[in-house]
């Protein structure tokens, strides 16, 4: 193991992808296509739905394999740009929670992402500063 903030930080994006697909066909998808919504903006909510989804499972995936990397140059090139991404994603998803709370008073579950994403990008930068010495002398 050469990086754990990676490799932790892979496995909650692993495990992310797990529960919101699972939220996602237990509650949200149904809900959905019970709803009065027209058909094509159902389609498009559950397309982003599970690009979601997979977004966070390649990106926990990329993360447990750069763990175990020893170029620590490369994986740290890929590392900003995972964070830049996650970044954004959570600049958008404070923009949704204000949005809401603004129309609605109530942001329910909207700021789990923007936590989610903060974490992450703090996790990407201090995987960002381990030092290659130190990562060569860590246990295998």
């Amino acid at each position: 193991m050469k990086n754990w903030y990676y490799f932790i930080f892979g496995l909650i994006g692993v495990f992310s992808a797990i529960t919101h697909t699972m939220d996602g066909l237990t509650t949200e998808l149904p809900a959905l296509s019970s709803s009065n919504i027209e058909y094509i903006r159902q389609a498009i909510f559950a397309f982003n739905y599970h690009i979601v989804a997979a977004d966070h499972l390649g990106v926990g995936i990329a993360l447990i394999v750069m763990a175990f990397q020893k170029n620590m140059a490369i994986i740290k090139s890929a590392a900003w740009v995972i964070m830049a991404i996650l970044f954004a994603r959570a600049v958008v998803s404070l923009i949704t929670v204000f949005s809401v709370l603004n129309d609605s008073g109530n942001a329910g579950t909207f700021w789990i992402p923007a936590v989610f994403n903060t974490i992450g990008v703090l996790l990407l930068w201090l995987g960002t500063r381990v030092s290659p010495r130190a990562a060569a002398a860590s246990p295998p």
